[in-house]
């Protein structure tokens, strides 16, 4: 085995793991949820100063059965944005529960800045196409790769290499993400870029 193919054995646990921590954090959120309820009845039945504080634990609890959500979204479909968007909740949820002085609203209104700037300008930046390193656009048609690099890549039926590994994706369960490793007789294929669940780049590295 190389160092690739070990990769793979490693991926597939991790994926597994995964799958557990998804499902047990999902359990936690769905038994979680009746508590807002609790919160709303204690509020209404307790004088201003006294809601105040309660209102102050629902909004925690709130937002923090968010962040397990969007755990959970980058879990099943890891992408850049959605790591974003759970370092984001974390911040709001320190900006709205327990930020008590002007220092802690102002780093926390930079935080969000930097991230907004970094999902806005940076993470827009595609991310270049180097064929001599084996990274190729999804869209690339294996015929081409073939003959281009005297590669035996079968096709199954794809035009496109990014369709092939999905296709080997999903029939070994695995996911759709960056980093993803997959193998036929002959390659192994690794997911360098998706978005939205679309994936846009892939290596290509012989056995």
């Amino acid at each position: 085995m190389n160092k690739k193919e070990n990769l793979m054995l490693i991926s597939k646990f991790i994926y597994i793991l995964e799958v557990f921590l998804t499902a047990t954090i999902l359990i936690g959120i769905v038994l979680s949820i009746p508590d807002l309820f609790k919160y709303i009845v204690k509020i209404v039945g307790s004088d201003a100063n006294t809601s105040y504080i309660i209102f102050q634990e629902f909004l925690k609890h709130v937002l923090m059965l968010v962040i397990g959500m969007e755990f959970i979204l980058m879990l099943i479909a890891y992408s850049d944005n959605n790591i974003i968007y759970l370092i984001t909740f974390v911040i709001a949820r320190k900006l709205l529960v327990k930020s008590d002085t002007m220092i802690d609203l102002l780093i926390g209104s930079i935080s969000i800045a930097v991230l907004f700037f970094v999902k806005n300008f940076i993470m827009k930046r595609d991310l270049d196409i180097d064929v001599n390193a084996g990274i190729f656009s999804a869209a690339t048609k294996i015929e081409e790769i073939n003959n281009k690099f005297n590669y035996d890549i079968e096709d199954l039926g794809f035009q496109s290499i990014g369709g092939l590994v999905y296709y080997l994706l999903k029939q070994s369960g695995s996911s759709i993400r960056a980093g993803e490793l997959i193998g036929d007789k002959h390659y192994i294929y690794q997911v360098e870029k998706v978005s939205n669940g679309i994936i846009e780049l892939v290596t290509i590295q012989p056995k």
